[in-house]
């Protein structure tokens, strides 16, 4: 393969790899288990000049449904706190407190990630398909793209049009294994998510279980 066609082939990965980052960052918005990567988008107003909650706090997963963001400056904890609302308001927020080795007192910020249940789920289950199909479709669009702009240029090379083609292929399907595993992965979170919500309310369930029994036997 030429200089050009490894130079193409690798620009088409980027393009590739862009769109599977989107669909990451997408997933972790959808906020299902406790994800650093959720609050990225998260901007704090300091006085008045717009920061990354990054630049102020460290924010780590407690357990599979729980953040906490840990401010450099208690200063900036009201800030930091109003900025993760504006973001996502349906989050659940605690405040907690830890004692420091002088004696004094810090507090932190404890973000309950929102319940899945019935209905949630199945939104969330429509969201994520839906959002991986869109990444596959943009994938597709860029292999259909390379495969055209490689066909003008090597119209009188047969053999070399074969080779980049059969490139581009590999790359694509590469590409699309591994949204395939994103969506895949994400579907199991929202199960278990719903899972861990139906063992905290065990009396919806046995209450949608008397409706669909009530349906049957009329």
């Amino acid at each position: 393969m030429n200089k050009f066609a490894t130079s193409e082939l690798q620009e088409m990965e980027k393009k590739l790899g862009g769109y599977q980052y989107l669909l990451t960052f997408r997933y972790a918005n959808l906020c299902i288990k406790a994800d650093p990567m959720a609050l990225l988008p998260v901007t704090v107003a300091v006085g008045a000049v717009g920061m990354n909650i990054e630049e102020l706090a460290d924010v780590v997963s407690l357990d599979d449904f729980h953040l906490a963001v840990i401010p450099r400056s208690q200063d900036t904890l009201r800030d930091i706190q109003q900025g993760v609302m504006e973001a996502h308001p349906e989050f659940d927020v605690s405040m907690e407190q830890v004692e420091e080795d002088d004696d004094s007192t810090s507090q932190f910020l404890v973000y309950g990630m929102p319940d899945v249940d019935k209905e949630r789920r199945d939104l969330l289950v429509e969201a994520a398909k839906s959002l991986h199909d869109e990444c596959k479709l943009r994938m597709d669009a860029v292999l259909m793209d390379e495969k055209q702009s490689f066909a003008e240029l090597l119209a009188t090379e047969p053999d070399s049009l074969k080779e980049v083609a059969d490139a581009l292929n590999e790359k694509h399907r590469e590409y699309v294994g591994n949204i395939d595993e994103l969506l895949d992965k994400k579907l199991a979170d929202i199960e278990d998510a719903f899972s861990h919500y139906k063992e905290a309310h065990p009396d919806e369930s046995a209450d949608a279980f008397d409706v669909t029994m009530g349906m049957i036997l009329k």
